[in-house]
């Protein structure tokens, strides 16, 4: 839901068309189509076929990950819940990149979800703000977005201590050297901040939906939620834009949701096709960083694709064996 040179949400819908649920059904695509998959798969990448996975990672004991399912309406997504309290917890924000401009007004550049992730070695990750690109033609939906661009956030940005972007629109979640939460506006920045990432808006404030949330428009949604007395952060990903698998939620949905799932206060961040969970899975060859929802992008195709957007910020969350880890900055 980012724009290009502003930091608006999209309000496009997209679904898939009866004709590619088939394909998406039983994972095949017709031999008049096959060449084109092939070609468009090596151009970017990042495709991958709509069906998502069913089961979560190898998992550290200190965070729990579950699947999100509804009937009416159709919704998909996953919820993960951290213990804030684990001296092991680590938590930092990681960048698509170095800054491209020095003193201009991008501050990094694009990359998938998953490859932040691998690079600064988080076992979660989530996207975070909502960001401006500087190329002009970016829309919902498409192969757009595309790594190295350069990008700016909507909203606060800090990981260790240091602040990586200073734009105070929307609203920040903080969390302290002792990975203590809070979400609100900030008139001054704590001395003892750590880390913070921003939203557009609050959804919830002591237990309540947030007023004048809107209840119209549905789309894929990422929410992050404080519950159990700030002992547990809350993860909320949905997946969107997709009638056959999931249609998304409204703001008062996606209030009403954190709810219902603990949390006395929450944000939402950055949607569309920017929503987007990453855990770490061992696997014979090594670790690997995989997808777990079904991102958006690649929902306007006549192909039953989904496409990794790549962001410009993640929030990720890393379990070490040294107790103090909470306090260091990123690598």
């Amino acid at each position: 839901m980012s724009g290009s040179t502003n930091c608006h949400e999209s309000t496009r819908m997209n679904s898939v068309p009866d004709s590619c649920r088939f394909v998406q059904i039983y994972g095949f695509f017709p031999p008049c189509l096959r060449a084109s998959v092939v070609i468009l798969l090596l151009l970017t990448g990042l495709a991958r076929a709509e069906a998502p996975a069913t089961q979560p990672a190898t998992l550290p004991t200190t965070y729990k990950l579950e699947k999100f399912e509804r009937s009416t309406p159709k919704l998909q997504g996953w919820v993960a819940r951290i213990d804030l309290t684990d001296p092991k917890l680590q938590i930092a924000v990681g960048t698509g990149g170095p800054d491209p401009d020095g003193a201009g007004m991008w501050e990094t550049i694009l990359a998938p979800t998953s490859t932040i992730a691998k690079a600064n070695n988080f076992d979660l990750a989530i996207n975070t703000v909502f960001f401006m690109n500087k190329k002009p033609d970016d829309k919902e939906g498409g192969l757009k977005y595309q790594s190295g661009d350069f990008a700016a956030s909507c909203g606060l940005v800090m990981t260790g201590g240091k602040m990586l972007a200073l734009r105070r629109d929307g609203v920040p979640i903080l969390f302290d050297k002792q990975n203590r939460a809070s979400i609100g506006s900030l008139n001054v920045i704590p001395q003892d901040a750590n880390v913070i990432v921003s939203g557009n808006q609050q959804l919830v404030f002591r237990g309540q939906p947030v007023a004048k949330l809107d209840t119209a428009e549905r789309h894929p949604r990422t929410a992050i939620g404080i519950a159990d007395q700030g002992k547990t952060l809350v993860l909320l990903v949905i997946d969107g834009r997709r009638e056959a698998w999931s249609v998304g939620m409204s703001s008062q949905e996606l209030a009403v949701a954190m709810i219902e799932l603990g949390c006395q206060s929450a944000l939402n961040l950055d949607g569309g096709g920017s929503s987007t969970m990453v855990v770490r899975k061992p696997t014979p060859q090594g670790d690997a960083w995989k997808v777990i929802n079904t991102p958006s992008d690649g929902s306007t195709f006549p192909l039953p694709l989904s496409i990794e957007r790549s962001v410009p910020y993640v929030l990720g969350f890393r379990w070490v064996a040294n107790e103090t880890s909470a306090t260091q900055p990123v690598p």
